[in-house]
């Protein structure tokens, strides 16, 4: 009925000589196609919420003879809430009731937030003219990786890794063990984005092999990671244990005029880096991307906010290297796990022709 519908309004417009919708029934046209729209949406989640009703009074079926024995075990045992198990049956359709709503009303203001942006179309076959949208500003780069959600969140945590200073080295520990965690967290959302890519979005496969590629490199950075800390580890357990469990009057052996004010378990508290590269997997959980130009601006995205990362392991190389008392061997693996990370940059970089470029 659509097809027909869309055939009987093709016709239409072709014997009022306005194949491209200018003519005068272009906004009547236009008021139809989006009341229809709304109807359509409203009328889905209304049968979807019946369905889930539906599968809540059958799941509450299926468990009153259960919830019925329970309710009556607790009543010939004294129980504290012997009504619980009568209410077992309620509960559980009330939980399938919820679940499946919540599922219906997410995918209903997901379709409304995409019906609102209002793309014009003048001729399909010669569109020359940029897409404009209530997303999309006049006079903006469509594709702008550097405004993209993993780039900028990635630069946050640059900034506050740059930005801030330790007080001792219990404190540059912490930042050598959160950064396996780290790495591994940012690897999480590139992952994300080739999964979201590859069941939500219509992109090009050779763009999601790039992503899946970057994934696997970051992967085993982390894994290098992993390795670079137990041998820190290893090198300085002597100093570990002379800050984490003191001798007596411990402070008299100390070369330095003054000690550090930082405390003892600073060495087992999340580093900046690490911090900063949880907050961003996090945060990217939820980003639902509405148009395929934000798509695109994710997939370049992807490599600034690698960068980023790289960066802050080149920061912390470079103090490791000129400011903080640590074994050469610590020194050459951050060097080494900088080099991973920007491999993987790399990586993604050569994918950016298979960035997808329209609906």
């Amino acid at each position: 009925m659509r097809g027909w519908a869309g055939k009987l309004r093709r016709s239409k417009k072709g014997k009022n000589g306005s194949p491209n919708g200018s003519g005068s029934s272009g906004p009547a046209l236009g008021r139809l196609y989006r009341l229809r729209r709304v109807a359509a949406r409203k009328l889905g989640h209304w049968a979807r919420c019946a369905g889930a009703g539906f599968l809540a009074g059958l799941g509450g079926l299926l468990t009153l003879p259960l919830g019925l024995l329970w309710g009556v075990w607790r009543l010939l045992t004294r129980h504290r809430d012997p009504l619980g198990g009568f209410a077992f049956p309620v509960r559980t359709a009330g939980r399938i009731w919820r679940f499946f709503f919540r599922r219906s009303k997410a995918r209903h203001d997901k379709e409304a937030q995409a019906d609102q942006l209002t793309l014009k179309v003048n001729n399909p076959r010669k569109d020359t003219d940029p897409v404009t949208g209530p997303s999309l500003t006049a006079g903006t780069t469509v594709l702008d990786g550097n405004n993209s959600k993993f780039a900028m969140a990635m630069r946050a945590a640059h900034s506050a890794y740059t930005g801030y200073s330790p007080r001792s080295m219990m404190e540059v520990a912490a930042e050598y063990a959160g950064l396996p965690n780290g790495i591994r967290a940012a690897a999480m959302a590139v992952q994300q984005m080739a999964v979201n890519s590859d069941q939500k979005y219509p992109c090009s496969k050779r763009a999601i092999a790039k992503l899946i590629e970057a994934y696997q490199r970051m992967v085993n950075a982390a894994s290098r990671a992993d390795n670079m800390v137990a041998l820190f580890r290893g090198a300085h357990a002597f100093d570990i244990e002379r800050i984490v469990a003191p001798r007596t009057n411990e402070w008299m052996w100390n070369v330095t005029p003054t000690g550090a004010d930082a405390p003892e378990g600073a060495m087992f508290m999340p580093g900046r880096i690490e911090s900063g590269c949880v907050l961003m997997a996090v945060l990217y959980r939820t980003f639902e991307p509405v148009h395929m130009m934000q798509v695109g601006s994710e997939f370049q995205g992807t490599a600034y906010g690698i960068t980023a990362l790289a960066d802050c392991i080149h920061t912390l190389h470079q103090r490791t290297r000129d400011l903080y008392p640590v074994d050469d061997r610590v020194t050459d693996e951050l060097g080494m796990l900088e080099s991973m990370i920007r491999a993987a940059r790399r990586r993604r970089r050569h994918g950016r022709e298979a960035v997808p470029r329209g609906p």
